[in-house]
């Protein structure tokens, strides 16, 4: 099935994004971000819309890295960028962004509701980071969550891999804010409209301090690369090839000692 970015515009100055490809649980796929990555460029040429809404179509939000295209030595380096590009796209807008996620968020996927500004989630809303089952190192999601999250929470997240709730998800900082699911895109069109109540210039201004404020200023080429550069190293490793085979026969890994 062909892999879009539904962009809706539901009331002035919003556009709501929807990663449709709920047949994949949303996986992030190079399509599925090459297609983001564009919608997000084109509402900030276009100018109309103030804020971006980021959601997931099917039962989650998003299941993470496309595990078959991330096997696949021939698009190791693509998908790694199409990764890096998309939560770049999201951190770096002059939109501000707010993802609206429901069900799940998972390794890539947790990140791209990390890169946005703010977050709101349903309470059966879940989080994991499962990088280390796999042999894959989370460098590319970890430059958007340092800023989030607390080093040993952090820690947590990564080195034990456990699923977390939506309410420890807010505790730890992912979430701002946990609704019932019913709720979910009234919540985000009403953050929308707080943020439209604001001086157009002084939002884009204000995120710009934010992000100096916590040390994610301007993206920086050479940081950027880096973290590329130790990603793929880590998804061509003999754990990498270990743990993805595993994933994609459904059996535990077996690790060399």
């Amino acid at each position: 099935m062909p892999e879009s970015v539904l962009v809706d515009h539901p009331r002035p100055g919003v556009a709501v994004l929807t990663l449709d490809r709920a047949e994949r649980r949303n996986a992030l796929s190079i399509g599925l971000l090459d297609k983001l990555v564009g919608e997000l460029d084109g509402l900030a040429r276009e100018g109309t819309a103030r804020v971006a809404i980021l959601r997931g179509a099917g039962p989650v939000f998003s299941a993470g890295l496309d595990l078959a295209e991330a096997a696949n030595p021939d698009l190791v380096e693509r998908s790694a960028r199409c990764v890096a590009a998309g939560l770049s796209a999201l951190r770096h807008s002059p939109l501000v962004t707010v993802a609206a996620v429901h069900g799940g968020a998972y390794a890539g996927g947790a990140g791209l509701m990390a890169a946005c500004d703010i977050a709101v989630g349903t309470s059966d809303f879940k989080i994991c980071f499962p990088e280390a089952q796999r042999g894959l190192l989370p460098a590319l999601v970890c430059d958007v969550l340092r800023v989030k999250v607390r080093e040993g929470d952090l820690a947590e997240l990564f080195l034990v891999g456990n699923t977390i709730d939506a309410d420890r998800a807010r505790q730890i900082g992912l979430l701002q804010r946990v609704v019932p699911a019913e709720r979910l895109l009234d919540e985000a069109l009403g953050i929308a409209a707080g943020i439209l109540a604001g001086g157009p210039a002084t939002i884009v201004e204000t995120k710009k301090l934010l992000h100096a404020a916590y040390d994610h200023g301007p993206h920086d080429a050479a940081a950027a690369e880096a973290s590329i550069t130790e990603h793929l190293a880590a998804r061509r490793s003999p754990e990498a090839a270990e743990g993805l085979r595993a994933f994609l026969e459904k059996r535990p890994p077996s690790w060399a000692t």
